[in-house]
């Protein structure tokens, strides 16, 4: 989700000429997917300060005012507004804030510490999986729902179609001025690292509120994001997302507690309370827990069966939540992050929400999943969750992304097949 802590900066002229001020908020703190559960609470706060506010604390313009329900308070101010029944999206088109884009995405996919002894429950029988993407191959020697491969096959089969291709609208700009657009390449995935080098085990014991250093969660997942760069032999670090993917009893220990599914973010020094001090700067990566690993009040809520009830639907939230992370990086890989202050700010940050720092991913989360219940299949509103099919034709799970060019230029989530109707 967005950033918390906000500190102003200066504008660059470009953002400044859309937004029509001279500064923005911005921070430095790892972008975060909520979980199902949290989203719903922040759902029900806004109820509760607007849709059950006390008689006489809200002024709705005179009448005649529709409502149709279909922004969220307090954006829709019509007197009381509709009781919604679903997620929707966070209205208002994305602005470019400077930083660079990933033109030509390469996803770097790390297994790390699937293969060591207690990565799994006791209780389910290590089943072993053989990975053949492209001319990438690798084995999982524990895979038990088959998610690792379900993962691998995602990012494979991903390139080139309609839902990655919402990405090509946005770019950067060079020194001259010259825009230059994300592109859609079929083959995204870059590479697949199983490391079982006996790391994994100790992310478990760490958090996200410790000092830098190996018991912060954080500095744990980034050193070994610099284990992968030096693996891979990365060169072109503006265009690689490093994807960290944990088993369940290794996984990140933050993600139930603080109620997130899984984060992206930037390498930069001397942000974030130093905890990637002393490693690589400028490295986009991602943090993928194991999704059906964040469960709450004995339901899964990163997505299991959001979209499918079918057995495939088990692994609807992998493909979802990493999807999510996958396209928010190519669209904003440094994260939001400011360098220095006021007029000698430097914007590292691509594109997000003007108002409230969403990025693409964010905007359209969890649409058309159920507030009350919880449980899919989504309902049938305009960008709500779907299924698309892989270029080798497989089916995945998606949420939709925030698209500018959306709804005749007033933007709204596409590419998941629950697009506004165009006719």
């Amino acid at each position: 989700m967005q950033k918390r802590l906000l500190r102003g900066v200066t504008a660059t002229a470009a953002v400044a000429a859309i937004l029509g001020c001279g500064a923005v908020a911005a921070s430095a703190k790892p972008i975060l997917m909520p979980t199902l559960k949290k989203e719903i609470q922040s759902q029900r706060a806004i109820w509760q300060q607007h849709v059950f506010a006390p008689v006489g604390s809200l002024q709705p313009p005179a009448p005649p005012c529709p409502e149709n329900g279909m922004l969220p308070s307090p954006l829709s101010n019509c007197g009381l507004p509709e009781f919604p029944a679903t997620t929707l999206p966070f209205p208002g088109n994305m602005a470019y804030y400077g930083g660079h884009v990933q033109t030509t995405p390469k996803e770097y996919l790390v297994f790390w510490g699937w293969s060591e002894q207690g990565a799994f429950p006791a209780s389910q029988a290590c089943t072993s999986e053989s990975l053949t993407e492209g001319s990438f191959t690798a084995t999982l020697a524990c895979d038990p729902d088959g998610a690792g491969k379900y993962m691998a096959d995602f990012v494979q089969q991903m390139g080139g179609t309609d839902w990655a291709g919402v990405q090509t609208q946005y770019y950067n700009s060079d020194s001259s001025g010259a825009q230059q657009n994300i592109t859609n390449p079929k083959e995204q995935l870059a590479g697949i690292w199983v490391d079982d080098s006996g790391d994994a085990s100790g992310l478990a014991n760490t958090s996200s509120s410790n000092p830098p250093g190996s018991t912060n969660t954080y500095t744990d997942l980034a050193r070994e994001v610099a284990r992968a760069v030096r693996h891979f032999g990365i060169t072109d670090l503006a265009n690689a997302n490093i994807i960290i993917a944990q088993p369940p009893n290794f996984s990140d220990p933050n993600a139930l507690s603080t109620g997130y599914c899984a984060f992206h973010d930037y390498t930069e020094p001397n942000l974030e309370g130093g905890i990637y001090n002393g490693l690589p700067a400028g490295i986009s990566w991602t943090n993928m827990p194991y999704a059906l690993a964040i469960n709450s009040g004995g339901a899964n809520v990163c997505g299991q069966n959001a979209v499918n009830s079918d057995a495939r639907g088990k692994l609807d939230g992998f493909s979802i939540v990493l999807g999510h992370e996958i396209e928010e990086t190519v669209t904003d890989p440094g994260a939001e992050d400011v360098i220095g202050s006021g007029t000698s700010a430097q914007q590292i940050g691509g594109w997000y929400d003007a108002l409230d720092a969403n990025e693409n991913g964010d905007k359209c989360a969890w649409v058309g999943e159920n507030l009350l219940t919880a449980q899919g299949p989504p309902e049938p509103v305009p960008g709500a969750l779907g299924n698309i099919s892989g270029n080798a034709g497989d089916r995945f799970a998606v949420q939709s992304l925030w698209s500018n060019d959306s709804a005749g230029g007033a933007g709204y989530c596409a590419g998941a097949g629950t697009d506004v109707p165009t006719g």
